[in-house]
Formats: C-alpha cells, structure tokens, sequence
C-alpha cells in the first residue's frame, strides 16, 4: 500500500512537535488553516466546498509548467471574493480536495497530488516549499497528546476540525478545566468506548460555530493562531456589567464572547459548565458492569 505522506509523515520529513501528527488525520478529516482557508470574507461550510471544489477542478487543467501554474495563482488572487478578515495571513490559492475521493483538504502542488507525477511544485506557493514542509501550527506544541487524540477522534469533517484544531489556547483552557474537575488527567481511552462522551466533547466544539454570546463583527469563524502577537481576542468587557472576570473567562474570550446583561454572563457560564460536568460524570463512569463490578 502506498503512503500518503500528507497523512503520514516519513522519517525523512521533520518530525512533528507533540508526537501527534495534526495536519493529515483521514480521508474525510484534515486542515487547511494554516494555508489561510478560513480567511476570507465568507468562511461559511458551504462557501469553503463550492471554493474548494471550484479550484481543484480548475487546477486539474493548468499544465504543470511553471509559467501555467503562477497564472492560476495570479486568476485566483484575483478572483477572491470579498476583504479577508485578517489582512496580512496570506490565503494560498492552491488548496482544494485531495485524496482518492476527495473529500478532504490538502496542497494541490504536493507531489502525491492528483497530475503531478511526483513532483513537487509547493516552491512555486506564495510561502515556497520549505515553508509547507516545516511550519507546525502552536498547537503541535501547546496542546498535550491525548488532548491533541481526542479532537482528532471527536471532529469527523474538515471543516469544524480545521477551524477547532488551531484554537490552541480555548482548547487548552477547555481541557484544564476538565481536568480540574475530574481530579486527574484526561486520556483518549476515556472518550474512545463512550459515544456519550464524544457527543458532548463535539457539542462543545461545535460552539465555534454557533455559540449565542458572539460579540458582534467579531472575526471569524477562523482564528489568527500565529504567536506573533498581532489580531488578539478582545477582552470581555466585565466593568459595563458591575462584574469581575468569569472563572471561565479564559473560554469566554476565546469564543469572542460579549454580554449586554449579567444574566447573559450567568447564562453563557451555566451553558459550559453543563458540558463541563457531562464530559467528568461520562469520564468516571465505568466503561462495563459484570457481576455488579464496574472493569476498566
């Protein structure tokens, strides 16, 4: 069987930081976000699959000369709809689907790309080659292993992996709370022979994407995850309140949150802390019963 070093990296490709490759994970599951995929003015699911789509059929007929391949980087930087909500995080034009059915994100210049006969034109991207083959997002090295294992098992589509995967401190924050509460460390066989469990880590995740507390003209859904220290979260505003900082205020800025009333506050926290507890009652529960003894 073939390797598909876009899923898995060789030992001749640098190793990635954590131990747990992040960029590649299936055939239905991948990132583009450090490729500038959510940076655009409508980073909608369906918007993103139409773009996508649009340019890995359009690619498929560009020669792969040099001259062919730079004018269809040129049409495409043209033809980007809309202001990108972050200006200076280049948006490659060269990502599309990739795979044997297509249904997840990559580089189209990768030499296992689809047309190329092995060759690697990644040189001719905005960032050039070296750049696509060494840059590991923060949260390669920020977020733990098993923490990094379970989103990776929890997110079954692109779309909402790539836009949680580099949310490396809400992600960080969210599994520390956890941990607080359970008492010790979350391992990925807590969650890997309990749906229940994997719902509710999802149902979590999915807040990015439809979480009621976000702040108006707020960016995203994309981050900006470079530790550059440019386009920060916003604070949230507790002083017009009368309140102190949330004891989950670390979530809350993550998730671009602002509130008009304190019940909103009171709200939002109650709405977390719900998840919280069903993630740490589902964690302690014992996987089987047999004979009235529980076995882990």
């Amino acid at each position: 069987m073939e390797i598909d070093p876009q899923r898995h990296p060789s030992s001749a490709q640098p190793q990635p930081p954590g131990g747990v490759y992040l960029c590649q994970v299936s055939d239905a599951v991948s990132c583009g976000a450090c490729c500038g995929l959510y940076n655009c003015a409508d980073a909608s699911r369906g918007r993103l699959q139409a773009l996508l789509q649009e340019r890995t059929e359009q690619f498929a007929a560009v020669p792969r000369e040099v001259d062919a391949i730079d004018a269809f980087r040129l049409q495409r930087e043209r033809s980007t709809y809309g202001e990108r909500p972050f200006l200076d995080f280049y948006a490659c034009p060269f990502l599309g689907f990739i795979g044997a059915g297509g249904g997840r994100v990559g580089c189209l210049l990768h030499p296992l790309a689809a047309g190329n006969g092995g060759i690697d034109y990644r040189g001719l991207s905005f960032y050039g080659g070296l750049a696509c083959r060494d840059y590991f997002c923060p949260s390669y090295r920020n977020l733990g292993a098993a923490h990094k294992e379970i989103i990776k098992t929890v997110c079954t589509d692109w779309y909402l992996y790539g836009l949680v995967i580099t949310e490396d401190r809400m992600m960080g924050a969210f599994f520390a709370e956890i941990e607080k509460r359970l008492g010790r460390p979350l391992r990925a066989a807590d969650l890997a022979a309990r749906a229940s469990s994997r719902e509710v880590v999802l149902e979590f995740l999915s807040l990015k994407l439809n979480w009621p507390f976000r702040a108006p003209g707020a960016k995203g859904p994309g981050n900006y995850f470079f530790d550059d220290g440019l386009n920060p979260k916003p604070a949230v505003d507790y002083a017009r309140l009368g309140a102190g900082p949330s004891r989950l205020d670390p979530i809350l800025r993550e998730l671009s949150s602002a509130f008009d009333r304190p019940a909103d506050l009171e709200r939002a926290e109650a709405r977390l802390d719900d998840v919280f507890d069903r993630i740490v009652r589902f964690s302690e529960a014992p996987r089987f019963r047999s004979g009235g003894r529980s076995c882990r």
